[in-house]
Formats: C-alpha cells, structure tokens, sequence
C-alpha cells in the first residue's frame, strides 16, 4: 500500500517533486565541480529554485510540514538569487 500523503488527485505527486528537486540539486552540485560557468550555474541554481518552491507550494497546499532542510535550501537559494541581482533586478556580471 502506498503512503496516502504522497498522492493526491488535484496536485501533483510529492515524490515525484522530490526526485525533481534532487536532480535539480545534482545538476547544481555538477556544475560547482570544477571550473564554473557562472551563468550556466546561475540558471541550474534557478531551476533548483523553482523546484524547491513547487514542493514547498505542495506540502502547505498538503497541510504538511516544511521540514527544516527544506527550508534551510529555499532560504540559501534565494540568498543567492537576490545577491546575483542589481537593484535594478537585472543580474550582475561577474
């Protein structure tokens, strides 16, 4: 029997988010190996953002926790996004 919290018939599938959250992560964590491509790393740490917040979105939409990690991730990503933009929201150069 499958766990009732991980299917639902109007969201999607938690577990489904978390294996795009983790590839997401993969693809960042690859990209800071070696010599970085800031910009190539600027655009997989916002599809890591975007994915964190989808599950995120979910679990609140769930009436479930936000485990601390989670949090914790959200938080640094956005920390990074905010620091790569001016002022003016555009991104710096580096």
């Amino acid at each position: 029997m499958t766990d009732p919290s991980l299917a639902s018939p109007v969201g999607p599938r938690l577990d489904q988010l978390m294996t795009t959250v983790r590839a997401a992560q993969l693809e960042v964590d690859g990209l800071r190996a070696g010599r970085v491509d800031p910009m190539l790393l600027d655009g997989a740490r916002e599809v890591l953002l975007d994915a964190l917040e989808s599950y995120a979105a979910e679990l609140v939409r769930r009436r479930l926790p936000t485990p601390p990690g989670l949090r914790d991730a959200l938080r640094l990503q956005q920390g990074i996004r905010s620091s790569n933009r001016g002022a003016d929201g555009r991104r710096h150069r580096r």
